[in-house]
Parts: C-alpha cells; sequence; structure tokens
C-alpha cells in the first residue's frame, strides 16, 4: 500500500492460522444394476471388398437387420453412402450403378457394354449410345481408373444420355456392390448399450424412494412413449417426467411395474442395502443405478462416459464406497477403484454362507474390508418377487438358516455403512465400527460361533455374529489387508489415515505457488501442527503428550535446493494412530494374602 496523503490507514494482517477442517468420513455412494435391453436404434451392415473391411450404421425405418431396404430407396441409399462415407467419384460399376437407377438387369432392354471404336467401350441403353475411354471402363461395365475427376466426368455423361430414375434398391447389397463391396452382414445396434443418471446425494429413507420413483419415471419415458404411459401427447420433457411420475401414484399397472422393478434381486439388495444404511443411523449418501445389458459386467466401464464407479468422480465429499450384492469380479474392481483414488473405503460382502477359506480380494493397503454372513430383513409391503435365484450348493448348503415367510436375505454392507456412519458421528473415525449392533434387521443367513471366526479373523474377514442377550453385532474390524501389510489391518486405522491425508491436502490448497521460502514452511508447520493437535485431543491418537502423538517437519532437511528449484515444498507428517483393543486379556490368579500364583 501506498502513503501519500495523511490520514489514518488500515491494513489486514494474516496473523493465525488458516484452519484445517476434516472432511467428511462416513458419506457412502451406492452402486446398483438392474437389467437393461436398449430398444433397436440403428442397423450396422458390414461390407468387404475382399481386402479392407467397412461398417456403417442406418435407421432401422430404412433397411431391416436381413439387409433388405424398406420405405424411400433413394432416402436409404443416400444413408448407407453417409455411413460408409462413399462419394459419387468412388463408384467401381458403372453397370451396377445403372442398375441401382432404373435399368433393368438382365433382358433385351438390360445395358450392354461392348467393344466401341479403338480404345473405347461402347455403352448402349435404351436408344442411346455413348463412348468411352477403356482407360476409364471395361467391356464388363467395370471402372479401371483411379482418377476420381475422369469417374464423376463419366457418370456425368450417364446421367445426361441415358434415362435414369431415383436410386430404388431392393437391398443394401445392391448399393455396396456399386462402389467395390459385397454385403457381409446386417445385425440390430443400439446407439445407447446401458442406462446411467448422474449419482444423487439423499439424506433419508424417503427422500431416497421419491428418488426411486423418480428414476423410474424417467426410464419410463426415455424407454416408452408418452402417449403409451399416460394417454395423451405432453411435449415439454419436463412436464411429461411430472406426468409420469404422477401416474406411478395413481395407475395400477405403472404402479405394480415399479414394484416389479424394485423386486428384482439386483435392484432389491441395492434398495435393501440404502435403507439398512438410514436404519443404522446413517445421513447423507449418492445413490446410482445404471441398467446394462449383462449383470455381470465389469463396472469399470468408461471413464470418459462417467458409468459405473467413475460415475461417482464428482462425489468428492464421499468417503465410502458400496456395490450391495454384485459379483466377487465387480467387487474386487470397487476395492481397485478405491485403492487407486486413495480417498475412499470399499464396503464388500460376502458370500450368502461361506467357509474360512473362501475366496477374498486382495488389498496391499488396507482401502477395504468384507463381511459376513447376509442378513435377514422383514419383507416391504411392496415386494412381489421371490429369492429362488439363492442357491446354496456343496458342503456350505447346510450351514444356510433359511428364512421365514415375512424374511428376506440381503447383503450386509449397506447396514455395515451405516454403523460406521453412526460410530463416526458418536466417538470419531478413530473408533473401530465393531461391537456395534445393526439395526433393522431380523436374522443371520449363517450362524458362525466363536472357534468357527478365528479362520475368519486371521485373514481379515469380518464376522458378524448373534450374542444371547446382547443382539448382533458387527464382530471385527479387520481390512484385507491383514495378511498382504499387517500395519494397515485396522479399519480405523485406515480411515483415520484418509481423513488426515484428504483434510490436509484441500485444508492446505492456499500454499500453491506461494514463494517457497522459510516463512511458507513456518505457516505450513503451523497450520498441520494445529490441526492434528485437534485431532490428538479428540483421543484419535496415541500419546499423552502431542510429541508422542505426532511430528510435524518443513524446514532445510526436508527442502533441499534442488527440490526448491523443482517447484516443490515438502512436509514430514507422523501420527501414531489409535488402534482397538481386539484381544482383551486379564491375568487370574489366586492370593493367598502373600503371594499371587497365576494361572
Amino acid at each position: 500500500m501506498e502513503y501519500h496523503t495523511p490520514g489514518v490507514y488500515i491494513r489486514e494482517v494474516d496473523s493465525g492460522p488458516k484452519p484445517i477442517t476434516s472432511v467428511a468420513t462416513s458419506i457412502p455412494g451406492f452402486l446398483g444394476l438392474f437389467p437393461f435391453t436398449p430398444a433397436t436404434d440403428a442397423i450396422a451392415i458390414t461390407g468387404s471388398d475382399g481386402v479392407r473391411q467397412i461398417r456403417g450404421k442406418v435407421v432401422p425405418q430404412l433397411v431391416d437387420t436381413k439387409g433388405g431396404v424398406h420405405g424411400d430407396g433413394e432416402a436409404a441409399t443416400t444413408a448407407l453412402t453417409t455411413a460408409f462415407r462413399l462419394r459419387k467419384n468412388q463408384v467401381k460399376d458403372v453397370k451396377k450403378y445403372m442398375e441401382l437407377h432404373g435399368a433393368p438387369k438382365a433382358g433385351a432392354k438390360a445395358p450392354k457394354f461392348e467393344p466401341g471404336a479403338k480404345g473405347k467401350v461402347k455403352i448402349s441403353y435404351e436408344t442411346k449410345t455413348i463412348e468411352v475411354a477403356e482407360t476409364v471402363v471395361s467391356v464388363e461395365g467395370k471402372v479401371v481408373t483411379d482418377n476420381d475427376q475422369l469417374v464423376e466426368d463419366l457418370l456425368n455423361q450417364v446421367h445426361e444420355n441415358f434415362p435414369l430414375t431415383a436410386a430404388a434398391p431392393k437391398t443394401a447389397a445392391d448399393v455396396l456392390e456399386v462402389y467395390g463391396f459385397s454385403f457381409k452382414g446386417a445385425e440390430g445396434t443400439a446407439l445407447r448399450s446401458e442406462y446411467s443418471i448422474p449419482p444423487v446425494a439423499v439424506t433419508n429413507k424417503a427422500e431416497f424412494f421419491r428418488w426411486l420413483q423418480s428414476f423410474f419415471a424417467q426410464y419410463l419415458l426415455e424407454t416408452r412413449s408418452i402417449e403409451e404411459l399416460v394417454g395423451e401427447t405432453i411435449a415439454d420433457p419436463d412436464d411429461a417426467a411430472d406426468a409420469v411420475f404422477e401416474a406411478l401414484a395413481k395407475d395400477d399397472v405403472l404402479k405394480k411395474e415399479f414394484r416389479d422393478w424394485l423386486s428384482q434381486p439386483s435392484v432389491f439388495n441395492f434398495v435393501s442395502a440404502v435403507n439398512g444404511f438410514y436404519d443404522n443411523g446413517g445421513g447423507k449418501s449418492y445413490v446410482y443405478l445404471m441398467g446394462v445389458q449383462d449383470l455381470a459386467c465389469s463396472i469399470r466401464e468408461n471413464q470418459a462416459d462417467k458409468l459405473g464407479l467413475y460415475a461417482f468422480d464428482d462425489a468428492d465429499d464421499m468417503a465410502l464406497m458400496a456395490v450391495p450384492g454384485l459379483n466377487p469380479a465387480q467387487q474386487k474392481e470397487c476395492l481397485e477403484h478405491c485403492e487407486t483414488r486413495k480417498d475412499r473405503f470399499a464396503v464388500l460382502d460376502g458370500p450368502i454362507v461361506s467357509d474360512g477359506s473362501m475366496d477374498i480380494p486382495a488389498s496391499e493397503k488396507g482401502y477395504g474390508a468384507m463381511y459376513v454372513p447376509w442378513l435377514k430383513v422383514t419383507k416391504p409391503s411392496w415386494f412381489t418377487g421371490n429369492q429362488d435365484h439363492i442357491k446354496v450348493t456343496g458342503p456350505n448348503r447346510r450351514k444356510l438358516i433359511k428364512c421365514e415367510k415375512s424374511e428376506l436375505f440381503v447383503p450386509p454392507s449397506g447396514h455395515v455403512a451405516g454403523i460406521m456412519a453412526r460410530v463416526d458421528t458418536e466417538r470419531g473415525v478413530h473408533k473401530a465400527p465393531a461391537n456395534e449392533i445393526v439395526m433393522g434387521i431380523t436374522g443371520l443367513s449363517q450362524s458362525i460361533n466363536r472357534i468357527e471366526q478365528g479362520q475368519y479373523n486371521d485373514r481379515g474377514i469380518n464376522v458378524i455374529r448373534e450374542f444371547k442377550d446382547r443382539g448382533i453385532r458387527i464382530w471385527g474390524a479387520r481390512t484385507l489387508a491383514t495378511k498382504s501389510d499387517p500395519s494397515w489391518k485396522y479399519i480405523n486405522v485406515r480411515r483415520l489415515f484418509i481423513m488426515v491425508e484428504q483434510s490436509i491436502m484441500l485444508g492446505s490448497q492456499w500454499a500453491v505457488f506461494e514463494p517457497n521460502d522459510h516463512t511458507l514452511w513456518k505457516k505450513l508447520t503451523r497450520d498441520v501442527r494445529a490441526y492434528l493437535m485437534r485431532v490428538w485431543r479428540s483421543g484419535a491418537l496415541f500419546g499423552q503428550t502431542p510429541e508422542e502423538a505426532f511430528y510435524v517437519k518443513c524446514d532445510d532437511e526436508t527442502n533441499p535446493r534442488y527440490l526448491i528449484d523443482a517447484g516443490q515444498v515438502n512436509v514430514q507428517v507422523g501420527i501414531c494412530p489409535v488402534k482397538p483393543a481386539e484381544f482383551v486379556i486379564f491375568s487370574i490368579g489366586q492370593w493367598d494374602g502373600g503371594a499371587l500364583i497365576e494361572e
């Protein structure tokens, strides 16, 4: 600030730390799949000239799946040549070209190609005759020149002299043969192979159910005609969506369609998981359903199109990821997604019935946990399906605890995510989400006792158990890194580090492009220390003093000259997390008044 006029001036001075706020730790993203059969909106046609293959798409109103042309032949010809990027000067067969434009294929009235004067080919049709250089066209009617201009001049001459009509092909082959290609096949395809709407944030069960109704209304509107759905024509898309949404509550047919859709196994698993999240204390969550042709498909999909797991890319406050009821390969993709991003924790479902030797996905740094067995819930009033698809074979079939008529099996991931949210709110992310009652359920699909749990626990599989007089509780707090890297074997340790890392990263963005000197180093040290002090006081770090619980180092040692020249500033942070008392051990012995006799 410059001072030229006498007076009083005020300057704002940055005199304190820039507070770092802890990021959200318990907002999950739920991904579900449902069967989707896209309408055929294009016919893919394949052709070949013996060397290369071409493929193009036209609308089914013009060409069918056998290659037959329907409707306007000229429009079909234009659509085919456009789809294959074929130009007029690329014609390879003049005889086929004339036949395409109304000339007979055989008989006395068919076009004739004969030797003419020296070096010429005579073309006769109706009462007209022209002669063309044999270096341009052969006596078989084939174009033999590569000069595009000569081909174009030839076709202009043909049109000027012969009474040709508009193109009228009977099949796609009639068009392809004109350009030197043979017809190989046609098949119906869909421009939209999956159905997807970006994830939506919901905060309670009522809001979630309204979203389900809205999602299904939009799905109906995009796959069926509005006249079929509500019996009238509505031009405005928003008004049409509102009309279908209202019809879901009034029209008995649409109401049953909605209930049947919700009762599909894959959709029911998704819905029950989200409901279980709210039954156990969950708050905000992101919900996402994707329609696919194959329920066993990859859920990675295409990142550019924001499909599958990538649909959650813009949900920056998401900290948990659940794919309720999906198969092991899809669960592995979910776990790898979290390991790659490093800002989310995967909550995975184990098999409905299992043993300690079950296959589990590998985790290098503990970015996910698996829970067994499945849970039982009371059958919802809207459920119209059954669970005949659930079949347990082999020795494990004896372990399945069957449902009563009013019960259904559901995957545990949603309920566990709700318990994580509840524990985070009541105690903090440093408290292991274990020894907590599972709410909103009636039982378990399998009973695992204390002895059996040992082999699960050693491999990092968390068991949900029923205790007499203490209810059904989560009885494990381990990640899937228990064997690969034991330092990350506890869920609360991994989730605490995710919180600290993301909080420091977001809270230190102000430092980017600041002068890289001692002043910046001191400010960063001050801010990170202030934040970790709050984390320590919350009970998340082990140590009686801050020095025992954490350290922050940013000085000449961590920032030598060559790193400064590279534009880097390095801050070393070490924290000592609290770990759960997984095994509580008492040493008990006899006391005779003078000596202790231990067992």
